[in-house]
């Protein structure tokens, strides 16, 4: 073994480097380097060698492989590399040099390849990779509203959202495959009628966990108009409601989502009451859809939309569930506003 041509001086600098570089987190590649610049010479290989069989605990916290996020990163640099014309060679190195990692030919070469990519199974690993767009914005404004984004006890994250519009549904599904990068999931419909679809993301859970924390949404929602705007059609699709005299209104029990609601419709020049309690907590109320009593945990508050902003709230926003759409065009009709 290579390790048994070191003097024992040697092999007692080493370890203590390794000791030192694994309590600050620092790969086998890194501490060779220090090594190297305090006059200690010795091959990477060896350093790599004590490292993970000195100290297999460390092996074991690492785990077989590099987080994903790391991994799509390396990915990234790795395709970069190859267009700018590099070798396997050279693009093993210089990943050592940008990120202390040391990457195999071969990974590299399945990475150029695409046979398969730290994308595999997971398109988008954290907030980090999540892209600012209107469908995303769409999901966001779901889930704030009767949509959910929960984890489960098996470790699985879930989003997802549910109703009798099929139209908004397939919506909903259609904004959540373009945003995670794959195709829509599929739609089901339970024995009650209603249609519901969901799908798994940890990226999307951290985002959309409730009570929403406005702070978090916030750069995704107002990224541009158009994000504003499919943000809010999401929410009143979710939680929005007019009334046969063209009052639109939008329930929630979150008073703080339904002021931050009320500044995108401001930004956008569509005036709102005020929120105002509509149920008070502890009420109970029977369903007749399907002929169960519930009982309120939460106050739940509405504003509205002043009836004078409805034209603009049609032409901006609208709704994807066309039945809340029919009605809100009959109500301006009837005023020969359209």
């Amino acid at each position: 073994m290579i390790q048994r041509r070191l003097s024992p001086e040697v092999k007692e600098k080493l370890e203590e480097a390794i000791r030192e570089g694994i309590a600050k987190g620092y790969g086998y590649v890194k501490i060779w380097k220090m090594l190297k610049e305090s006059g200690i010479e010795t091959s990477k290989s060896t350093v790599g060698h004590y490292y993970y069989k000195k100290f297999p605990g460390r092996l074991k916290r690492r785990g077989s492989y590099l987080p994903r996020e790391l991994r799509i990163k390396l990915y990234q640099e790795v395709l970069k590399l190859r267009r700018h014309g590099l070798g396997y060679k050279r693009i093993k190195k210089r990943i050592e040099e940008l990120y202390d990692v040391s990457l195999s030919k071969s990974t590299i070469s399945d990475w150029c390849r695409n046979i398969h990519s730290p994308y595999d199974g997971c398109r988008i690993p954290s907030i980090d990779f999540l892209e600012q767009s209107p469908e995303l914005a769409y999901v966001i404004g779901v889930v704030s509203g009767d949509g959910w984004a929960v984890e489960r006890k098996n470790g699985i994250y879930e989003i997802g959202a549910k109703a009798r519009d099929e139209d908004f549904i397939k919506e909903f599904s259609r904004c959540l495959g373009k945003v995670l990068r794959r195709d829509p999931p599929k739609l089901r419909q339970r024995k009650d009628g209603k249609f519901t679809v969901s799908v798994e993301s940890k990226a999307l859970y951290e985002v959309l966990r409730k009570p929403i924390d406005i702070d978090r949404i916030a750069p995704f929602v107002e990224h541009c108009e158009e994000c504003k705007r499919s943000f809010l059609r999401g929410f009143y699709d979710s939680e929005g409601y007019v009334s046969k005299d063209g009052q639109i209104y939008c329930y929630n029990t979150d008073v703080q989502l339904l002021q931050y609601v009320r500044k995108i419709l401001n930004l956008l020049g569509i005036r709102t009451s005020k929120p105002k309690i509509h149920v008070k907590k502890g009420t109970t109320f029977f369903d007749r859809r399907n002929g169960k009593t519930y009982v309120t945990k939460k106050d739940a508050y509405r504003i509205y939309v002043r009836k004078l902003d409805a034209l603009k709230f049609y032409k901006l926003i609208g709704f994807t569930i066309q039945r809340k759409q029919r009605r809100l065009e009959n109500y301006l009709k009837k005023r020969r506003l359209l």
